[in-house]
């Protein structure tokens, strides 16, 4: 890609490293930096995980001596705020770094425009914005995660052309090609939990794990207002990863009786249904900034119906099954303008699949 300025492309390096790190910060975001001196980056690196330097201590110590009069790219605004690691503001001053380029102003009350305060107080010239859509892009999770105190949903399914998730028998094994079976564990890994229905864990006894790809495996959350779940699945005894079970008082009584092993979340019922905000609120709570549901129909209309859901990514495979499970059931919906639509959709081939991914207006 070619950029119009040298601070862009810089920033778009930063990037690039910062984006390493997605699905390992969490709770904190995915940031990135580079060195430059003399027209050439001297240094560059990326926060690897929570609780571990952030990337500018990273860089700057890398960079060693050669940082004096050097300029500074990070995605996000450097903290400021002595946490789990010192602030970084106070080893960019140290350091002797000339100017920092910033590409996104960190939403965190305890930042929010005051490492930038600081900077220019020291007598550091600070530039903000550089590439800020796609800086704001990588960390959209922590940014609703702060703001709103609670996580990013996203919802992602595999459907047939005719609009199907699985045959009339419930079989869906495997609807999209290899590379889009790949793509969907990449998603799981960028994500801290990962949720389906009663019905899906039941009929296909997942492990909801990352196995294609290197990184992370998110939280499992079943979640059944009845707490009809078999009690032998697998995700309830591998021990890979933490397994909760969200379901009503009622179902939370049958599944225990049941003798069911996991962690167990309590919802109130809202409507007939599971109050799914209260579940969003409780997995925040746990420090759970992002959410990827992955099904089954019931489970997706709920979310939509609830408006609790940010994201959509669909992939289209070029089968048709007639007869089957629709991807979203029934919302109502009478007049074509008043259907929910995606906004800044984004389209990729995978072999032979269509992906689209947008925003739910």
């Amino acid at each position: 890609m070619a950029y119009k300025t040298d601070n862009e492309n810089f920033m778009a390096q930063a990037l690039k490293l910062a984006a390493r790190g997605k699905g390992f910060t969490s709770p904190n975001p995915a940031v990135g930096c580079v060195i430059v001196k003399n027209g050439r980056v001297i240094a560059g690196d990326y926060h690897h995980e929570a609780g571990l330097p952030h990337a500018e201590a990273l860089a700057l110590n890398q960079a060693g001596a050669a940082a004096k009069n050097a300029d500074l790219y990070v995605t996000l605004e450097p903290c400021c705020s002595y946490g789990r690691t010192p602030p970084c503001t106070e080893a960019i001053i140290k350091a002797g770094i000339k100017r920092v380029f910033i590409g996104t102003i960190d939403p965190n009350p305890a930042v929010n425009g005051r490492g930038i305060e600081i900077l220019v107080h020291a007598g550091i010239e600070v530039e903000t914005g550089v590439l800020r859509k796609r800086c704001e892009s990588l960390i959209r999770s922590y940014i609703k995660f702060i703001t709103t105190g609670l996580p990013l949903v996203t919802i992602k399914y595999a459907q047939s052309l005719d609009g199907r998730i699985a045959a009339k028998s419930g079989a869906s094994q495997w609807i999209s090609s290899p590379g889009s079976l790949k793509f969907a564990h990449q998603l799981r890994s960028w994500h801290d939990a990962i949720l389906v229905g009663a019905n899906t864990a039941n009929h296909d006894d997942p492990q909801l794990t990352v196995r294609l790809v290197k990184g992370n495996n998110p939280v499992r959350i079943v979640l059944s207002g009845s707490g009809l779940v078999e009690p032998g699945l697998k995700l309830f005894h591998d021990k890979v990863t933490k397994t909760i079970l969200a379901t009503s008082r009622k179902g939370r009584k049958l599944f225990e009786d049941s003798k069911g092993n996991c962690d167990m979340m309590t919802l109130p019922i809202k409507v007939g249904e599971l109050n799914l905000r209260a579940l969003l609120e409780k997995l925040a709570k746990r420090g759970i900034t992002s959410l990827l549901i992955e099904g089954g129909s019931g489970v997706i209309t709920s979310f939509i119906k609830q408006n609790l859901v940010d994201r959509m990514i669909i992939v289209s495979a070029p089968i048709i099954i007639g007869d089957g499970i629709s991807g979203v059931g029934d919302l109502k919906t009478k007049t074509i303008d008043k259907a929910r639509r995606l906004i800044n959709i984004e389209q990729r081939k995978i072999g032979p699949d269509c992906l689209i991914m947008g925003d739910l207006a």
